[in-house]
């Protein structure tokens, strides 16, 4: 690329400004060549039975004061995830947290002791309300993984892989996307259904992610791999009211 070289006719003062972009533009090739060859930008092998898992659609992320910036339209593009994956008999597993009432498993994190509602913060938004054959499993710490029954579940099912959309892209999506790598899971990140409160640390965690554990991609992107996938090839649950017998019995004059 010679630019200053191809500008014959432009008058001297405008050869600085020409090399100038000439100079920009040989890093720019330069840094996308070694971006490249460290892995980043590279597809890898998306799953061939995957399960979409969304994470921390509550509450405290996109209702109220503390809403985060962004939340609302993941939210909306996750959405649209979960119909196509319904569509097609994927597995829809929501992620939650599991909170005392009083906070007292959650000392961390500020406001809790100062009146905050853990229990209710932690409830998944209408919008995003789980499905009678959805999965829902909670827990209590950044990673879907530690501590729950998460690949438990993932062996039930016999899938292969996820596709991660939620919050914050730093934090809990990351931890799982590390985990799920770690567990020989392939992963998927629908990069434009996730969010979180500061824009440098979405656009990092997605970039570290994309060179070494996930193939972060937009929604519109996702949906003709999954409207190809093979339909109804995973054993749901039914979706059915719960109909066995209560853990005690319920006694006279009570109702069950």
């Amino acid at each position: 690329m010679v630019l200053a070289a191809k500008s014959a006719l432009a008058p001297a003062a405008l050869y600085p400004v020409l090399r100038a972009f000439e100079e920009r533009a040989e890093l720019i090739e330069i840094l996308e060549s070694k971006l490249k060859a460290a892995g980043y930008g590279v597809e890898g092998t998306k799953p061939a039975r995957p399960a979409l898992v969304l994470i921390g659609f509550n509450k405290r992320h996109l209702e109220g004061p503390d809403a985060v910036s962004g939340a609302s339209e993941a939210m909306n593009r996750a959405a649209v995830l979960a119909r196509h994956c319904r569509a097609r008999g994927l597995p829809v597993i929501h992620v939650t947290g599991a909170t005392r009432p009083d906070g007292w498993d959650r000392p961390q994190e500020d406001g809790v002791a100062a009146g905050a509602d853990p229990v209710g913060d932690n409830a998944l938004v209408t919008t995003m309300r789980p499905e009678p054959r959805d999965i829902v499993i909670r827990r209590q710490a950044p990673s879907a993984f530690f501590d729950s029954d998460l690949m438990s579940f993932l062996n039930l099912l016999g899938a292969d892989g996820l596709i991660l959309a939620g919050g914050q892209t730093a934090g809990a999506v990351r931890a799982t996307a590390i985990d799920a790598f770690s567990l020989n899971l392939r992963v998927v990140i629908a990069d434009d259904a996730c969010f979180d409160p500061w824009q440098a640390s979405h656009a990092i965690a997605l970039c570290d992610l994309d060179a070494k554990y996930a193939d972060p991609t937009p929604v519109d992107a996702l949906l003709p791999w999954i409207d190809a996938l093979p339909e109804d090839a995973f054993s749901l649950p039914a979706g059915a009211r719960d109909k066995r017998p209560p853990l005690m019995p319920a006694t006279e004059g009570t109702e069950r």
